[in-house]
């Protein structure tokens, strides 16, 4: 019965780690973030990959009786997790947990506790591991049980994707949600920044075209927006604001290392003025201005299909 529990309680675990790191884009990378975060000398997103794939084959190993090879592997990935949290802690850094996808408190001492409970849960399940009986009703429960609830995941993850894609066939077809966005005609008020040279970046600067991109450490969304900008560059002139953390200062610079290829770049509070003046309320939002007019504003730059056709204000 110990056994049985054991690899309930594990694969049910594993389980909902995969299906929370794979269920939404923003869900896996923010576990692609947190692992750069931890250990910023690793590549990032093939470690991700390993770690999910180990997650999945731990919850089809732990279906099969008679084998520690389940728990062997479960002992290994929590024994590495603790190894990553230790990590965090001792740099000091305020990483948040995206063992279940988004979300997630910062990493500590709970989390240490939770994981090596599981490891003892494991290595329980591991002694007491009967030998494989395939004419015991209670060894084909047991894989019933299991395969059951990897088929109801599977499920629960076909389903949270065919609506995922039914929204975003839903906003592509119907019209543009530009409500929390700078419209366009709002002329930009006087505002004053200061780029990462000591240069000022004022309303002055605005005086032809010029786009700006506003962008925050730990967003997924500004990962992909300035991806397909570094792909494309923007033939005008370009300034990136960079919404830093104050907390991660590594992070911070790893995001204006990056936008530094587009252009100017300032590094902001959460509440600097240079906000208010351009009405920015979310992250990211990419603003086309002309003579310190808005003419377009998004946060995808396929949201900027026809801003070509968007006249250039009249002095």
């Amino acid at each position: 019965m110990l056994d049985l529990f054991a690899r309930v309680l594990l694969a049910v675990v594993f389980l909902a780690a995969v299906a929370g790191k794979v269920r939404t884009r923003q869900g896996f990378a923010e576990f692609r973030d947190s692992i750069a975060a931890i250990t910023p000398w690793l590549p990032a997103r093939p470690l991700a990959v390993v770690i999910l794939a180990g997650e999945a084959v731990a919850v089809v190993l732990l279906a099969v009786p008679g084998t520690g090879l389940g728990y062997a592997l479960a002992v290994a990935l929590l024994a590495m997790f603790c190894g990553g949290i230790a990590l965090a802690m001792q740099s000091r850094k305020a990483v948040r947990c995206k063992c279940f996808g988004a979300g997630g408190d910062v990493l500590g001492p709970k989390h240490l506790a939770r994981n090596g409970l599981l490891i003892a849960v494991a290595v329980a399940g591991a002694f007491v591991t009967p030998p494989a009986s395939w004419e015991e009703p209670l060894t084909l429960l047991t894989i019933a049980v299991v395969l059951l609830a990897v088929v109801v995941a599977l499920h629960v993850l076909f389903t949270y994707g065919l609506v995922a894609r039914v929204r975003e066939l839903q906003e592509r077809s119907g019209p543009p949600r530009n409500q929390n966005l700078p419209q366009p005609g709002r002329v930009i008020p006087s505002f004053a920044v200061a780029d990462t040279d000591g240069v000022l970046f004022t309303e002055a600067d605005l005086d032809g075209p010029v786009q700006v991109g506003f962008f925050s450490v730990g967003c997924g969304p500004c990962r992909s927006l300035t991806d397909a900008l570094l792909a494309d560059p923007p033939a005008a002139r370009f300034v990136s604001v960079v919404d830093g953390d104050p907390t991660d200062p590594e992070a911070t610079q790893r995001l204006v290392d990056k936008v530094s290829g587009l252009g100017r770049v300032a590094v902001v509070g959460t509440d600097d003025p240079v906000l208010s003046a351009f009405d920015v309320m979310a992250f990211p939002t990419l603003i086309y201005t002309h003579g310190g007019v808005v003419t377009a504003s998004g946060i995808k730059l396929s949201d900027f299909t026809d801003v070509t056709a968007v006249p250039a204000p009249v002095a």
